[in-house]
């Protein structure tokens, strides 16, 4: 998990419409997730070549080559500590991070779920997680 301290909190700082969109990035999580448990890290590759976020096509290609672990949380957590993202795209990149390392961990769709939501907020989250707990199962 990110080290959070209180700039990186303020960084986090979007509206609501911008929160709305964690919904489909989680559900790109459960499904790289699901891919990753029935063909292996490998194919990741594959989704790393056709993604257009360079975050994400770094941190699937990191996963597909088996870093993981506290190396591969090490590592993006830089690229989010040298980005001077704010608002909405370093939401996402936060969120991009926890879903990868998540997803090298090979954490199961329901702990990623909810490792991902929290970023919605605690007022928030119940709803997404719901909705989100029955398009995985």
């Amino acid at each position: 998990m990110i080290n959070w301290n209180a700039e990186l909190a303020k960084r986090l700082s979007c509206g609501e419409d911008e929160r709305r969109g964690l919904g489909p990035l989680i559900r790109r999580f459960i499904d790289l997730a699901r891919k990753a448990r029935k063909e292996g890290f490998l194919s990741l590759e594959a989704e790393a070549a056709q993604t257009e976020d360079p975050l994400l096509k770094v941190g699937l290609r990191l996963v597909a080559e088996g870093v993981s672990g506290d190396d591969l949380e090490d590592i993006l957590a830089t690229y989010l500590l040298a980005n001077d993202e704010k608002g909405w795209p370093f939401l996402r990149s936060c969120v991009t991070v926890e879903g990868l390392v998540s997803l090298a961990a090979g954490d199961e769709n329901p702990i990623l779920i909810r490792k991902l939501v929290a970023y919605y907020g605690a007022d928030r989250a119940l709803s997404l997680l719901q909705e989100l707990e029955g398009q995985a199962s």
